[in-house]
């Protein structure tokens, strides 16, 4: 008899250890799920922003594809020449362009690396990340009747991430993450905080 009671508590612990079991597959499992949906799916898009504010509202943006009308995104290469008592200083542009469509708080977005040497889109590497005090960038707020002219904001704080470089035929492509680009509402009401994904077309390779 005795046996038979031990028999029988080391059935019911058996029991109780697989339904320990699948309860902790099924709670790993549920856990997993709730950190895959931390990331909105639309910052996972190409060329689609997440705009949000930090009073809570968020709004998104689409960038133009080529023949629109608009700036599609794309990027080039630039050269000023500055003098300075009779001496001659080069600046290069590395400048990255596009116009947002959708968005009721920014039309469009530049962002610009400069130097005293030539830059070129091949010194890019995958991985590659900058943060604000790298690059210049600015957003242009979406006009109203009232307004003649574009009004810009100069970025706060924020990182740029170098995804991966591509070719289509003859073009050429570089896409960058955009991540947590901070800017101040046209009003200073709030903080705009932009991420994204855009595949910028690659304009010229050469300095003219």
């Amino acid at each position: 008899m005795k046996v038979r009671f031990n028999c029988m508590i080391m059935k019911k612990q058996s029991y109780y250890a697989i339904l320990m079991l699948l309860a902790s597959v099924l709670l790993a499992a549920c856990s997993s799920d709730d950190d895959e949906s931390v990331v909105p799916p639309v910052t996972k898009e190409v060329n689609v922003l997440l705009i949000q504010s930090d009073n809570g509202k968020t709004s998104t943006g689409v960038m133009y594809k080529s023949g629109e009308g608009y700036n599609p995104p794309h990027c080039y290469l630039g050269r000023e020449i500055w003098y300075n008592s009779g001496n001659e200083l080069a600046v290069y542009h590395m400048g990255f362009g596009a116009n947002i469509k959708g968005s009721d708080v920014f039309y469009m977005l530049t962002i610009d690396f400069d130097s005293n040497e030539p830059i070129y889109f091949s010194d890019m590497k995958a991985g590659d990340t900058f943060d604000s005090s790298q690059f210049h960038a600015s957003a242009a707020y979406t006009p109203t009747w009232k307004e003649d002219i574009l009004i810009q904001a100069t970025v706060l704080s924020g990182k740029i991430t170098v995804v991966s470089t591509s070719k289509t035929d003859d073009k050429s492509y570089i896409t960058l993450r955009l991540s947590d680009l901070r800017f101040d509402a046209i009003d200073h009401s709030c903080i705009y905080t932009l991420n994204g994904l855009v595949e910028y077309e690659i304009w010229n390779t050469q300095y003219e």
